[in-house]
């Protein structure tokens, strides 16, 4: 029987593993199982996160990690997972210089940047907690090859959403590789294309809207995103559907 469950931490092994054979977009599958746990726990420990697992038969054969409120989530990682993390993809990198040469020519300036911020050295934006402006993201869902086709990332969605909507928030933002699995998974579920874009490692992304619940969300039309739909949710009824422009400053 399938059942999905938050993780725990004797989890973490076996959803490294389906993350690392499994996700192969980015950096982070590229520092080994020991970064991929603890950045997993991170999720799982902090309280602007979601970790889940899905089990059949006590086995783990999917995993999803998203966040209630990304930016506070990223926050409140960097001031109790920060150190560790580090020293683990300090270590990884040094075991593997291709990899550092690639972190060195894509992504150092925006960690530094980063940790900056973190150390006081650049101002920190506001926090914004709650309100419609707070944005969910789920950030990565894996299964099992032998598992696909079966539900098991249908209900690891549904529970995020449900958890995510729970706080608050009534969307999240999710990107996949064009061309790979995601793609046709997310746009089944309902999710909203929004944005085209090339990664830090030049793959094409695809950047997309997932609607936890209708209230005060906005679903995105326009491919430059500047036209949005406004839905009002109550209890019995909705309003009509308005259009409205809005434009960047």
């Amino acid at each position: 029987m399938l059942s999905i469950e938050p993780l725990h931490p004797a989890d973490i092994p076996a959803t490294a593993m389906l993350h690392r054979q499994n996700l192969h977009l980015g950096l982070f599958p590229r520092l080994g199982r020991h970064f991929l746990g603890l950045y997993q726990e991170s999720f799982a420990r902090s309280p602007y996160g979601i970790a889940l697992v899905a089990r059949s038969d006590d086995e783990v054969i999917g995993a999803l990690f998203g966040t209630t409120s990304n930016a506070e989530h990223y926050r409140w990682v960097t001031r109790h997972f920060g150190p560790q993390l580090a020293v683990a993809g300090g270590g990884a990198l040094l075991s593997r210089p291709h990899v550092a040469l690639d972190f060195a020519r894509t992504r150092l300036g925006r960690y530094s940047r980063g940790i900056a911020r973190h150390i006081g050295l650049l101002p920190t934006p506001a926090p914004r907690n709650g309100g419609p402006n707070t944005l969910s993201v789920l950030s990565h869902i894996v299964t099992a090859a032998a598992a696909r086709r079966r539900g098991v990332g249908r209900g690891l969605v549904e529970e995020f959403k449900a958890r995510a909507s729970a706080t608050g928030v009534h969307r999240a933002s999710l990107v996949t590789e064009e061309g790979g699995l995601g793609t046709p998974f997310f746009e089944k579920l309902g999710c909203r294309l929004i944005a085209r874009r090339t990664g830090q490692d030049g793959a094409v992304l695809r950047e997309y809207r997932m609607i936890l619940d209708e209230a005060g969300a906005y679903e995105e039309l326009g491919s430059d995103r500047g036209n949005f739909t406004v839905v009002h949710a109550y209890p019995n009824r909705l309003r009509p559907i308005h259009p409205v422009s809005a434009h960047r400053h």
